[in-house]
């Protein structure tokens, strides 16, 4: 495994063989969400997995505004500088988001896309509103508590018990600062619905969805199958938004059917 910086971006190339397959994480979170997928496909698949501008590793910019623009352009520059060309691209909730609006805006880099427990529509007044609050609570002593009450929407009732996992995510949470955090949030909430500009991608899509996820329930899934030409819906019953952490064996067995039939 080679790591290295590219513009700032913490990139993982695990060399393998075969085509790229590129993993985009979650919020709040890093490429170390994707753990369980990197050693199940890392060895027939050339993975790739960074941590989004802001968190994780990418985290030393001299420029903490950004928007959803600059998070797509980002990984435009991975596959451009690594000269990937076409790329399987994989993305849970705010990876979602970046590859949503990275195939309205160039299908032709990808020869498939996975789009993991997200939406393709924009933030209504509510969700702004909680975005806004969120930040603002994310700069005073209520952040440990803020995290903390965010951790438990990410998984199930079921997947909190789970010792190991939730011990997992609160340390990965913790490794992430607060102006990543607060400019990451800035760049979801700005950004574009793509919901009905996704008609003009004909591109091979598999859409997964965790029935428990309540951050992003599964009925938005629905409204991206309808409107991408070309895709399929799987959904986990067992497992809320973080669906690839809780339940690895259902998710990348819907990957790997999936991927066998892309050319």
């Amino acid at each position: 495994m080679k790591t290295f910086k590219l513009n700032g971006i913490s990139i993982n190339d695990y060399e393998g063989g075969g085509k790229p397959l590129i993993f985009i994480h979650a919020y709040p979170l890093c490429s170390r969400m994707w753990d369980e997928q990197v050693n199940y496909f890392k060895d027939r698949y050339r993975v790739i997995t960074y941590d989004i501008r802001g968190l994780g590793y990418s985290n030393e910019l001299t420029d903490y505004q950004f928007t959803m623009e600059d998070l797509v352009n980002d990984l435009y520059n991975i596959i451009d500088e690594m000269k990937l060309g076409k790329v399987n691209a994989c993305g849970l909730s705010v990876g979602g988001y970046i590859l949503l609006r990275a195939i309205v805006r160039d299908s032709q880099r990808f020869s498939s896309v996975i789009l993991a427990d997200t939406k393709s529509e924009g933030e209504d007044n509510e969700s702004l509103i909680s975005r806004s609050n969120m930040i603002m609570d994310l700069k005073t002593e209520k952040k440990d508590k803020v995290l903390s009450e965010f951790l438990k929407k990410l998984i199930s009732e079921e997947g909190y018990k789970n010792e190991k996992l939730r011990g997992f995510l609160e340390t990965m949470i913790s490794w992430m600062d607060v102006k990543g955090l607060c400019s990451v949030l800035m760049a979801i909430a700005t950004r574009t619905s793509t919901l009905f500009e996704l008609k003009k991608a004909d591109i091979p899509a598999l859409i997964i969805a965790g029935k428990m996820d309540v951050v992003t329930p599964p009925v938005r899934s629905y409204y991206m199958n309808e409107n991408l030409k070309n895709s399929v819906l799987t959904i986990i019953p067992s497992a809320g938004h973080l669906s690839n952490m809780e339940a690895p064996e259902e998710f990348n067995k819907a990957v790997e059917k999936f991927l066998q039939n892309i050319k």
